[in-house]
């Protein structure tokens, strides 16, 4: 072999065993080694499979085709994460003094909190359903369940049961900031009491509403004190609608009756009344135009004023009717009459009132129905009311609507002095429909003589109605 070639297969050999050494050496960049303990296998969390996929599937690469170094490194799911974020708890409302709420701080030394367990804050009008004028007294605190207590000694004189739930009065605007019988339907389930003359008011009466249970032995009459539960109310966060009257002023400056307007205006409600309107008394319960049986006539009993007009009827089996389409939106149905004590106890504190607070009035009506017959053009807004009733038809309920002439229920007595002796229907020779005639929040005849008063009642009740009784023309 010559020289040459020799040198030439040299030089080859050379060029090969580095290409193979650079070769190893390459391979071995691009392999990993294998793990150190081959015998454990770890699951990777769900963010380290992520990175992985990631590493895999998504790498950019730069204009060689080489992975990007700038890319963002994998997580290490090894390292520790930090907390989730604790939201901030909603603050609870500051407790407010109950007589604050009420606006009658001057009670501080008589009244108490009618519900003692609770801190309480005024409810926003969205988180209860409470009728205009009454105030929503909220729980701070959590309740399943909580008693509720008179906020001083006094005698029961009002329950209403049922139904068991408020119903939405839709109430006028025009009566927001004043009393109206509407009100009543959202207010539910409510016991009422007569404070009697109390911290320098001639009588002072409370309401407590939106109650789910009432006890069974509360009754008409009894004498309760701060210490006696009167119902309870449902939780989470129990909420009680409460109003108070001073001397029948409502807490928020309501009336319960406003003064009658002049007589000529009286005069023009009642002929607007008389052309469309029916009677509301049976035929054999006559209208007596003369005597002590219309409104303004003194009621010295109780130290009031009549306000409606007494139908006569002798003896049972009369019904009266409705007068013309409306809505029943105060009813009582299930009256006991107090004993004879307790009723007479409720009236001396009207005798020391000198007037008939408002809610035993109320309580004097026994079995009762009040009907909204709606705006009546040239007279204002209608209410009806039909008390004393031995039974109220069944197919009358509060909330529903009734339709002009609908027999509304049993004529009788009860509520009456005679009732509470246990004197009813045929016995009783001075059963009778006791009926009123309300104009937006003035009874018919208020403060007008009694020729006037007559007048007044004739032209409302002796057109279309035809009432019996009405004096020939």
């Amino acid at each position: 072999m010559s020289g040459r070639v020799k040198v030439v297969l040299q030089a080859l050999v050379t060029v090969l065993a580095v290409a193979a050494i650079g070769g190893a050496l390459w391979w071995a960049t691009q392999v990993p080694a294998p793990p150190s303990d081959v015998g454990v296998l770890a699951t990777p969390s769900p963010s380290a499979s992520a990175s992985a996929e990631g590493a895999t599937g998504d790498v950019e690469l730069g204009a060689s085709g080489e992975a990007d170094a700038t890319a963002a490194p994998a997580p290490d799911p090894t390292a520790t994460q930090p907390p989730a974020p604790t939201p901030t708890p909603t603050p609870l409302p500051e407790p407010v003094p109950f007589l604050d709420l009420i606006g009658r701080s001057d009670l501080a030394q008589q009244a108490t909190n009618p519900l003692p367990d609770c801190g309480l804050f005024a409810a926003a009008a969205e988180d209860v359903s409470i009728g205009a004028g009454t105030v929503g007294l909220s729980c701070v605190e959590e309740w399943s369940s909580v008693d509720v207590f008179p906020i001083a000694a006094g005698r029961i004189v009002g329950i209403v049961r049922e139904p068991a739930q408020p119903i939405a009065a839709d109430v006028p605007a025009a009566d927001f900031g004043r009393w109206s019988w509407s009100h009543q339907l959202a207010l539910g389930p409510h016991v009422i009491i007569d404070h009697g003359p109390f911290a320098g008011s001639r009588n002072m009466q409370t309401v407590y509403a939106g109650l789910v249970t009432i006890p069974e032995d509360l009754v008409v009459g009894l004498s309760v004190d701060s210490t006696r539960s009167i119902g309870a109310l449902a939780g989470p966060r129990p909420v009680l609608g409460f109003s108070l009257w001073d001397t029948n002023v409502r807490q928020d400056g309501a009336e319960a009756v406003e003064p009658g307007p002049d007589v000529e205006t009286q005069r023009a409600a009642a002929a607007a009344l008389g052309p469309i309107i029916g009677s509301p008394t049976d035929p054999l319960c006559p209208l007596s135009i003369a005597g002590g049986q219309l409104p303004g006539a003194p009621r010295g009993y109780r130290n009031g004023t009549h306000q409606g007009i007494d139908f006569g009827c002798g003896t049972s089996d009369r019904f009266g009717r409705a007068i013309a389409d409306g809505r029943v939106v105060y009813l009582v149905d299930d009256y006991v009459d107090p004993t004879v004590a307790d009723r007479e106890a409720l009236l001396r504190n009207a005798g020391i009132a000198g007037f008939t607070p408002h809610w035993t009035l109320v309580m004097l009506y026994g079995n009762v129905i009040v009907i909204d017959h709606g705006e009546v053009e040239g007279a204002g807004r209608v209410y009806s009311i039909a008390a004393h009733l031995e039974a109220v038809d069944p197919a009358v309920e509060l909330g529903a609507n009734v339709s002009k002439g609908q027999v509304l229920g049993e004529l009788g007595n009860r509520g009456t002095n005679a009732s509470a002796q246990g004197i009813r229907g045929s016995a009783d020779p001075s059963l009778h429909l006791h009926w009123e005639l309300f104009i937006d929040n003035w009874y018919l005849g208020d403060g007008q003589p009694a020729g006037v008063v007559a007048e007044l009642v004739a032209t409302a009740l002796c057109d279309a109605a035809q009432t019996p009784g009405c004096p020939a023309a």
